[in-house]
């Protein structure tokens, strides 16, 4: 007997699919390695912009920063040994960054020097003068810190290599770069590498060398902050009318090794701002002048008329200085603000 069933064939024996090579290829090698180093490159970024952005400026000597918060700046200070703390943000009491410095040093027991720079204006010249004697006195070692520890921090960092290193002007450059997030080519934070182009014209003109006593020198004596210094004086009589409007001259020579660019609109260019002031100190009049197309070259001097309305008898007191003029009224520069001086004279009316 015949069966109608027809059973269906064995299922063939399954073979096994070949392990995965576990060989890297080049192309894979490559490729992590690429990864890697972005990776390492977005973490230290992310450092130098928005943490800490510690580095050591001369080992054992010179450190660098960002503004540390009070628990991480008092580790610093105890794993670096730091003596000196060098705030370059001037001395703001009554701001919390600042007094978590002074918590610290003081918890530490350490000197804090407390001067003003800023990152988009020339260094002042009386707080460069500062900042050599406080590298000449401080107590090593020493941390230097801005807010992000890139453009003053910078600056201050390349002057400690032009004073206490054989490094030379390239050497200091190096401490503005964007390796600690300066970059001169964006918004106005290049005005400080001009500093050390001063100092390198100045080498290149008389011949010299560069050496610690010569940088010494240069910048306490000699440094002038870009166009930013003037001598200012009054021209003719001191003794003006009552009851009818009157100027004065004020006379303002170029002092500085840069030309003066005056310009007939509000912003932009130099321009003489000045004020009155009566015996008891209340303001008469303040006013501005010098709003005319005009360039004075170094050494060269122009006359200004300050004009004033009617005043009372008695004696004020005449202030006057130039400004660096900008869009904006609050972002206008005081020559003196570079260490240039202000004028300041009395006058009488009768």
């Amino acid at each position: 007997m015949f069966s109608t069933r027809m059973d269906a064939p064995d299922t063939p024996p399954q073979v096994p699919a070949p392990a995965p090579s576990r060989r890297v290829t080049r192309r894979g090698l490559f490729k992590l390695a690429g990864a890697g180093v972005a990776l390492a490159a977005t973490a230290e970024a992310a450092r130098v912009l928005f943490g800490s952005n510690e580095h050591t400026v001369i080992p054992g000597k010179v450190y660098r920063s960002a503004q540390l918060k009070q628990q991480k700046l008092e580790r610093v200070i105890a794993e670096k040994h730091i003596r000196t703390v060098m705030n370059l943000r001037g001395c703001c009491p009554h701001m919390d960054w600042y007094q978590a410095d002074a918590r610290a040093t003081h918890a530490r027991q350490i000197c804090q020097e407390d001067l003003t720079f800023s990152a988009k204006r020339y260094p002042p010249a009386p707080e460069i003068v500062r900042l050599v004697e406080v590298f000449d006195r401080a107590e090593y070692p020493v941390l230097i810190h801005c807010a992000r520890g890139s453009d003053r921090t910078g600056l201050a960092c390349g002057m400690a290599v032009l004073l206490l290193t054989d490094g030379g002007i390239d050497a200091a450059r190096r401490q503005l770069h964007p390796r600690y997030g300066h970059v001169a080519a964006v918004g106005r934070t290049g005005v400080l590498d001009e500093f050390f182009d001063a100092y390198e014209a100045k080498l290149a003109a008389t011949g010299e060398a560069h050496t610690p006593d010569r940088f010494r020198k240069w910048a306490t004596t000699e440094y002038c902050p870009g166009p930013f210094r003037a001598g200012l004086s009054v021209v003719g009589p001191t003794a003006v009318p009552v009851g009818v409007g009157f100027a004065i001259t004020v006379r303002a020579k170029n002092l500085s090794e840069q030309p003066w660019t005056f310009s007939t609109g509000g912003s932009g260019g130099v321009h003489l701002t000045y004020s009155l002031h009566d015996s008891r100190g209340a303001l008469a009049y303040r006013g501005k002048a010098g709003f005319l197309a005009r360039t004075v070259a170094p050494g060269e001097f122009l006359d200004l008329a300050a004009g004033f309305p009617p005043v009372k008898p008695g004696k004020y007191t005449l202030n006057a200085d130039l400004i660096d003029a900008q869009p904006i009224d609050l972002l206008d520069t005081a020559f003196a603000q570079y260490g240039s001086e202000a004028l300041m004279a009395t006058l009488t009316a009768a």
